[in-house]
């Protein structure tokens, strides 16, 4: 029996587009693999992300208390203005050093403000004076505003003498001197 040409054709034909299917199917299932095995090392990384996220939440409570008790902390830290606002803080101070100044017989020609700035979590409180007093009392009230509790510092000083200092009268042996200087302080802001 002889098998007809024609059946010979259509056999080889079924086989290669066999062969053409398996590859085609070969292709998609390693193209599958690759693309689920990169989703499951994702999952494991969205997991392990998940843990460390989970770890921190539960470490929330103690790092809040850790905060409270640092902020109280630096409150109390001796040195600062204590008060409840910017503006109370520069009164306080502007109270104090007015009243150095008047123990030093001196006299506040000035005070200007100077605007608040945040450094480090502690608010700077800056007042600019401009003062008259006798050159015996300016060491005492440099003195006395340098040691101040709490803390004051001293910037920006121009010191200069009245001119009727420059008279050659041997009456005037405390000269009156016009101070500007500018009194810095600091001030808890709460860590804000």
């Amino acid at each position: 029996m002889t098998v007809p040409r024609n059946w010979r054709g259509r056999k080889a034909a079924l086989i290669a587009a066999s062969l053409a299917g398996l590859v085609v199917l070969l292709i998609i299932a390693a193209l599958g693999v690759l693309i689920f095995g990169g989703q499951s090392e994702a999952t494991e990384d969205a997991v392990h992300q998940l843990a460390v996220y989970r770890a921190t939440v539960a470490m929330r409570p103690e790092l809040e208390q850790q905060l409270t008790a640092a902020r109280t902390r630096a409150a109390a830290t001796p040195g600062l203005i204590v008060s409840d606002s910017p503006a109370l803080a520069q009164a306080q101070v502007q109270d104090e050093v007015k009243a150095m100044v008047v123990a030093n017989q001196g006299e506040v020609r000035t005070a200007q403000v100077v605007p608040v700035s945040t450094v480090n979590g502690f608010q700077l409180i800056a007042i600019q004076y401009d003062i008259t007093l006798p050159m015996a009392r300016l060491r005492d009230l440099a003195y006395a505003i340098e040691t101040h509790t709490p803390y004051l510092f001293l910037d920006e000083t121009d010191i200069q003498a009245l001119q009727d200092w420059q008279s050659g009268d041997p009456q005037t042996t405390n000269p009156m001197l016009e101070v500007r200087w500018t009194v810095h302080a600091y001030r808890w802001s709460g860590g804000k």
